[in-house]
């Protein structure tokens, strides 16, 4: 196994260790803990009776590095932290607080979907990752024998993404239409379907949006196409060209499975992931055809065809977050986001704002999470990017893509750590909104929130083998639903 594979990026120092002062926290708070062949994640040295780490089990989690009462424990800064800082261009500050997003006109331009992370580790042999998928190292993986890293939950992962990459259906810009094997009167003279008259756009919007919700959207918004956010080409290199009467977004946000979530790095996060986007999958394809019912055209998108963060942020669900995904008030970045694109004239939101970009520029709590340091630690934001998959001209915080694809590779799942280190994502609960209000009205209180956050122990690493408790809720089972 290599130095880079092992993941080393949690250390000890020797120096200030003094296990005698201390009850052991770190062993203790090890979520992947004592494994079956009896080897520990933090085990003693009989040389010199101190804790050493085995780092063919560490997932860098960073629980020790919190629990340890001497500092003795630290994240190794190997991987060097991500700086954002390449624009000359200056920026006022209030300007970007009461706009939902700043553009540079001079700099920015529509997107080209090849640039992608993931259409690059299929056609762009200059990048690192070329040809190396995300389970590429499983077998390694495997043999180090962690729990959250078994066979049977890369199963439960693979499982869950059954239906967005099966259903191809749910990215038909066309109708879809029944095989006569499935539809008793599939071959029967079917109704012609006419545009209905909309003589109020604000009683089908609510319809629209009620329709979204029922078919399993936890948020809706609609948003005016911003061309601005489409793709010119999809990954395949074709141009993407939307048909100039297309000019509404409904855009949808599915709630993941948090508790699963919050295992992230290890493989039952990877499984509220993937089932988030299978779920988004049948969502976005059953809001189209249900706006094709009525005689209109529809475009269902996932995370193709155009950008979806800015297009949930002009649809009033959120704003942008330092971990460049959308935060949300009521479920934080807890989220997957789909899309339907269509001439039905909806009435569009309006963007909102509770506190999110003076909270980041306190916060950082994704930027210390991240185990691949991909996150800019900057006060403020910038223009640029560090890779060929950013796209500058935006004035926000930089996300490098390529380092965190790459750890996803050695993780061998996708990794959620800034989603769930965020104090915005949580459950729903009367205190949480409480404390948002603070944040949006009393900003000169946001150190106090984060420090309050962390000291309760949010966004710390839940124990993967907490997924298969038999008494485990999930979404479609928790009560209230």
């Amino acid at each position: 196994m290599s130095e880079e594979y092992g993941q080393r990026r949690v250390q000890i120092k020797d120096a200030l260790c003094v296990p005698k002062q201390c009850h052991s926290e770190c062993m203790s708070v090890c979520p992947v803990g004592t494994q079956a062949d009896g080897r520990d994640v933090i085990g003693l040295s009989k040389e010199t009776q101190k804790p050493v780490i085995d780092y063919t089990l560490c997932t860098a989690c960073g629980k020790c590095v919190a629990a340890c009462p001497q500092s003795a424990i630290i994240t190794s800064r190997r991987i060097e932290r991500q700086k954002c800082t390449g624009a000359e261009t200056s920026f006022d500050l209030n300007t970007w607080r009461q706009k939902p997003y700043v553009i540079d006109s001079q700099i920015y331009r529509p997107f080209d979907e090849r640039n992608t992370v993931f259409s690059r580790v299929l056609n762009d042999p200059s990048f690192k990752n070329y040809r190396v998928g995300i389970r590429s190292h499983l077998d390694v993986i495997f043999s180090a024998n962690r729990h959250g890293y078994s066979r049977i939950d890369e199963a439960l992962i693979a499982a869950s993404w059954t239906i967005y990459n099966s259903f191809r259906g749910a990215f038909a810009w066309e109708k879809l239409t029944a095989t006569s094997d499935m539809s008793f009167d599939a071959q029967l003279p079917q109704p012609k379907e006419t545009k209905i008259q909309v003589d109020d756009p604000y009683e089908i919007t609510q319809k629209v949006k009620q329709a979204a919700k029922a078919f399993g959207a936890a948020l809706v918004g609609i948003c005016k196409l911003d061309h601005n956010w489409l793709y010119t080409h999809n990954r395949s290199g074709t141009p993407i060209d939307i048909p100039d009467h297309i000019d509404r977004v409904v855009v949808m946000a599915i709630e993941m499975d948090l508790e699963a979530l919050e295992t992230t790095p290890a493989f039952p996060g990877g499984f509220a992931t993937g089932n988030g986007y299978s779920r988004m999958a049948f969502t976005q394809a059953c809001v189209a055809e249900f706006i094709r019912g009525l005689g209109f055209d529809a475009i269902p998108a996932g995370n193709n065809v155009g950008l979806s963060v800015p297009m949930a942020i002009d649809a009033g669900l959120g704003q942008y977050g330092r971990h460049g995904l959308l935060i949300t008030p009521d479920l934080g970045s807890n989220v997957r986001l789909c899309k339907v694109l269509t001439n039905l004239p909806l009435v569009p939101d309006s963007p909102i704002d509770f506190g999110v970009l003076d909270f980041c520029r306190t916060c950082k709590r994704c930027a210390k999470a991240c185990p691949s340091f991909s996150i800019s630690y900057d006060d403020d934001p910038s223009w640029t990017g560090a890779s060929k998959s950013n796209n500058p001209g935006i004035l926000k915080w930089y996300v490098n893509a390529e380092s965190c694809y790459n750890y996803w590779t050695l993780n061998g799942a996708d990794c959620s750590r800034c989603v769930i280190s965020c104090p915005f994502t949580k459950d729903r609960h009367w205190s949480h909104g409480l404390t948002r209000f603070f944040i949006k009205y009393l900003p000169w209180l946001n150190r106090f929130w984060v420090k309050l956050d962390k000291w309760l122990g949010y966004g710390r690493q839940r124990n993967p083998k907490a997924f298969w408790k038999p008494e485990k809720e999930f979404i479609h089972t928790r009560k209230g639903n």
